[in-house]
């Protein structure tokens, strides 16, 4: 028993010193800072604000630059003429008018036929009435008229198309 009595002893004792060692080192650094405080220099400052200034330049950039609205609508006919068109060029053949569009879907050429911006099919001839054939978007107005997207020439409409 007085062994053990011993032990817890000299247990209890190692116990105190550690914690009053433990007291006056925090009594002493007390206030101090731990590592050397110091400003960051202007390496550093470039170093982490340069490539987040530039990402931020970047993100307004490419948001204000997105098409609205209208405009939006308008790219996206083009958009959509120019892939239609592509499959139409290099396609084993081009469809006569009554067997149309639908016939890109018939072949497996596209999963669905995709209808212009406004809501309505695109439109296609073969043969056209100013072309060979003609694929076009009605526009916002739905009737043929000089605001109509035509895969001849989408930027212009009919006002610049010419005759054959």
């Amino acid at each position: 028993m007085r062994e053990t009595f011993a032990n817890e002893t000299i247990t209890a004792r190692h116990s105190s010193k550690r914690a009053e060692q433990e007291r006056k080192g925090a009594a002493a650094g007390a206030g101090k800072p731990r590592g050397k405080s110091r400003l960051p220099s202007l390496a550093e400052l470039l170093a982490l604000g340069l490539p987040l200034a530039v990402a931020v330049g970047m993100g307004f950039f490419l948001v204000s630059g997105l098409p609205k609205g209208e405009d939006a609508r308008y790219s996206r006919a083009r958009d959509d003429i120019r892939a239609l068109k592509s499959l139409l060029i290099f396609g084993p053949h081009m469809p006569d008018t009554q067997t149309g569009l639908p016939y890109l879907v018939e072949s497996g050429q596209i999963p669905f036929l995709p209808q212009d911006p406004w809501g309505r099919p695109y439109q296609y001839r073969n043969p056209g009435t100013e072309y060979v054939w003609e694929l076009f978007s009605l526009g916002p107005d739905g009737v043929e008229s000089q605001d109509d997207i035509i895969a001849w020439n989408l930027y212009g409409g009919r006002a610049a198309v010419g005759k054959r």
